[in-house]
């Protein structure tokens, strides 16, 4: 190698290390694409890892209220909008809009009580009419109650009702959608999701509906949950049983619930449930 070339590379180390000391002189920009790698990468798999935690989450939300419905329902005899022996003595109607938070609330609170102590012995049996209030879209709490008699159809109606109110969406939002009834239904065992879907189609289902909210306003209730409490028609007759002795028991009930109406209204003043009696003719409910 030659003494001049050597020289000259000698030369442009030196300059080098002059440029890297001087801050002067520019330095190699940092490809903004080398840092960005890593941190999308991080940022995907935290994304699929809230997505399958939020996922999880749900799933077991869901198989918990399946499994609270079911060992509440498991045999109790359903028929329709019924819930419990049709020669139960004693009938309560319950107006109800599935939105309601303050039916939530009793469903969560009291009803499971009512349901062990009186409705499982055959004492009570318990019948759902439609009450609009929570819902403000006339065609949306159309369309959930007729998904929810639908499934009364093949007698899985409380199953159906029970799994929506415990999964309540935001209060005042139209969250019940198509998709939203299709999970609820999803989530009721043994029901079969394509006759559901044509029998929500069946204006008689509408009707029904109709003639609960009608009802309950003809009885004066505004509010959800609301109830009426009488003798079943007939039934003390034709089991002969002693009638002291079962309006005693529709007493009992009566006063229970009438502790858990007024509990109820003070936890929302906003909301008053109410409870009236069967009067037979004075009185009517739908399908009597």
């Amino acid at each position: 190698m030659s003494r001049r070339h050597d020289a000259r590379r000698k030369a442009k180390r030196r300059e080098a290390r002059a440029a890297a000391a001087d801050p002067a002189c520019p330095k190699r920009p940092i490809l903004p694409w080398r840092p960005v790698i890593p941190i999308l990468a991080i940022a995907a798999i935290l994304f699929a890892a809230a997505i399958l935690g939020l996922g999880a989450g749900d799933s077991r939300n869901q198989q918990q209220v399946r499994q609270e419905v079911t060992a509440l329902l498991t045999d109790i005899p359903q028929d329709g909008s019924t819930l419990g022996s049709s020669r139960a003595p004693i009938t309560l109607w319950m107006f109800a809009d599935l939105k309601c938070p303050t039916v939530k609330r009793f469903v969560e609170a009291y009803l499971p009580s009512i349901i062990e102590t009186w409705v499982r012995n055959g004492t009570l049996k318990v019948e759902y009419r439609s009450l609009q209030t929570d819902t403000s879209n006339e065609r949306s709490f159309f369309e959930q109650e007729t998904a929810a008699l639908a499934a009364g159809r093949q007698d899985r109606m409380w199953n159906f009702l029970l799994t929506f109110v415990h999964q309540q969406g935001q209060a005042g939002t139209d969250y019940a959608t198509d998709e939203f009834l299709v999970d609820m239904a999803s989530q009721v065992p043994g029901l079969r999701l394509r006759p559901w879907h044509v029998d929500r189609e069946d204006p008689l289902l509408s009707r029904q509906v109709a003639i609960g909210v009608y009802t309950a306003r003809g009885n004066g209730m505004r509010s959800t949950p609301s109830f009426m409490i009488g003798l079943s028609k007939g039934q003390a007759r034709d089991r002969r049983e002693d009638l002291d002795g079962v309006t005693a028991a529709k007493e009992e009930i009566e006063l229970s619930l009438r502790e858990e109406i007024q509990a109820l209204g003070e936890e929302d003043l906003g909301d008053v449930p109410t409870l009236s009696p069967y009067l037979g003719g004075n009185k009517k409910t739908s399908n009597d």
